[in-house]
């Protein structure tokens, strides 16, 4: 793949000087994040042909594995055998090039791809008359449709939430077309067992957004939708299914957007009130460590991808340290980092990110931080 620097910029965050006081429910001393820049950061079009080269049509909703081994993105590039339509989803080994596709049967449409650790298993949500959340095995090639056994009420939609860092469990809803009921009913699928466990019934409301551990033993997901303005139209809860234990974790900070839960279960990161916060299942405490909308989090909880006007900011929460990460105009999903930060995928329209880019439509991108 061709590729070509982006430049780093002031950092316009506030992050803590060291996460381990938020861990341990000290006081947070903010400090300015620094901008940095390594010596082998490069920009990579991801959203490309087997042979690098690129497409002929619009790429978006681009994921990562955490160890940067594979990726996957949407696509409705007419060289893939896709278009505006019917697009494709496609996974992309980024040591080899070699790029294979997930393919339901025509008419279907793909969204929010979400890959496992080692890329082993990829959840997604597909839609032809009626969208549904689905888990793809790399390796025996099998796509299962994930939907629980007899569950209560009328349903007919469903959709991806998350996977667990070790692909063994994902969280999904299940719901319809009347109405906030879309997302009504919230489970988790053991991929070990092949059940499913009824997280949060349609009584709490309809469901923004979930995470799970990978043991499952605890599950942190969202009710309502996130909003920017002086209504609370979004709250975070965590939940330990064996118990039946629940905690609401954002109280007084109006509405609240969740980020994930950390592959051990010990963290939650959540966004409200213009900021990043933090909460250790632990102390019980919660935290402000950052400025500014999280959009995505490496599955331990230290690096988290900002979203500001000025583009995607990579914040590493321990040191403090920034690097600008993508142009204003980027976009990052929730499977957009991998382990220790190391590369951030993101899908963006600007032609200047990669030489030669004249296709004239957005593409998904991957920045090598170092």
């Amino acid at each position: 793949m061709s590729t070509a620097r982006h430049g780093g910029g002031r950092a316009r965050t506030l992050a803590t000087a060291a996460l381990a006081l938020a861990l341990s429910g000290a006081s947070l001393t903010a400090a300015t994040a620094t901008a940095t820049a390594s010596a082998g950061a490069r920009t990579d079009r991801l959203s490309t042909a087997a042979d690098g080269a690129q497409l002929d049509g619009g790429s978006t909703d681009g994921a990562i594995s955490g160890d940067g081994r594979h990726a996957a993105f949407v696509t409705r590039a007419p060289a893939l055998g896709c278009d505006t339509y019917l697009h494709c989803l496609k996974l992309k080994d980024l040591r080899t090039g070699a790029l294979t596709g997930i393919d339901l049967g025509s008419g279907h449409l793909y969204g929010n791809p979400l890959l496992s650790d080692d890329g082993g298993r990829v959840a997604f949500t597909a839609n032809k008359r009626f969208a549904a959340p689905y888990l793809h095995d790399r390796a025996t090639g099998a796509t299962t449709r994930l939907w629980p056994t007899d569950p209560p009420g009328r349903n007919e939609l469903g959709a991806v939430h998350a996977i667990s860092p070790d692909g063994t469990r994902v969280a999904y809803t299940v719901g319809n077309r009347n109405g906030n009921q879309n997302a009504r009913l919230l489970y988790v699928r053991d991929t070990t067992t092949g059940t499913d466990e009824l997280i949060s019934a349609p009584e709490e409301g309809d469901k923004g957004g979930a995470s799970v551990a990978d043991d499952g033993t605890r599950v942190a997901y969202q009710i309502g939708g996130y909003s920017e303005g002086p209504d609370d139209s979004g709250d975070v809860f965590l939940k330990e299914p064996a118990t039946g234990a629940r905690v609401q974790l954002d109280t007084g900070l109006g509405t609240a957007e969740l980020v994930r839960i950390t592959g051990d279960g010990r963290r939650i990161l959540f966004n409200a009130g213009g900021g990043l916060y933090v909460h250790t299942v632990r102390t019980g405490a919660t935290a402000r460590v950052a400025d500014g909308r999280a959009r995505s989090a490496t599955a331990d909880g230290r690096h988290v991808v900002l979203s500001t006007a000025d583009g995607l900011r990579l914040l590493d929460l321990r040191t403090g340290r920034g690097t600008d990460v993508g142009p204003a105009d980027a976009r990052a999903g929730h499977g957009a980092v991998t382990a220790k930060g190391r590369a951030v995928v993101f899908s963006s329209g600007a032609t200047d990110l990669v030489p030669g880019d004249t296709n004239g439509v957005p593409d998904v991108f991957v920045r090598h931080t170092r």
